[in-house]
Parts: structure tokens; sequence; C-alpha cells
């Protein structure tokens, strides 16, 4: 996937290019202000696959640390059933 590279204010003028040009090209647009990087602009698809990647790895995360200390994927969903019965009293 191809990277171009933007100012601010380059992009405050070519926006809707830029969005054209991101899902015609598939490629990333990196927004930079005064040479440093601060934002991006990518396919949504890109964006929604990346979401999904962060999220696995967080239930990667967990279920680690779940590993770690011996809990039980059953005792949690237990403990939050009966959480959430007391709480509808």
């Amino acid at each position: 996937m191809a990277t171009k590279i933007v100012t601010i204010s380059n992009g405050k003028k070519d926006f809707i290019t830029l969005i054209k040009d991101s899902v015609a090209k598939n490629e990333d647009i990196v927004i930079t202000k005064r040479g440093q990087p601060v934002a991006a602009l990518l396919p949504y698809k890109e964006y929604t696959d990346l979401r999904k990647l962060r999220t696995y790895l967080k239930m990667l995360e967990i279920s680690t640390e779940m590993r770690k200390t011996c809990i039980k994927a059953k005792d949690i969903y237990a403990i939050s059933k009966k959480e959430l019965e007391e709480r509808k009293l």
C-alpha cells in the first residue's frame, strides 16, 4: 500500500481529492504539521481491519492474564450473570 504525505494546509485545500485518491489508489495519507506526522487518512476497509486487529490483540492480552491468574471464563460469566440478576431486583 502506498503512502502519501501532505501538510495540513495542503490537505485542507484538497480534502475531497485526498479522500478520492485514498480510496481509488488504496493509499494511506499521512498529514503533517511543521514536518511532524499528526494524523492519517486511510481507506475505511483498512480502518475497520485495524480496529478488528486491535480488538483481537486486546482479547489475547486478557486471555493471557486470565491464564496467569488461573481465572476461567465460565467463572467470570457466572459472577457477571449473578451481578446482573441482582441489579434487576
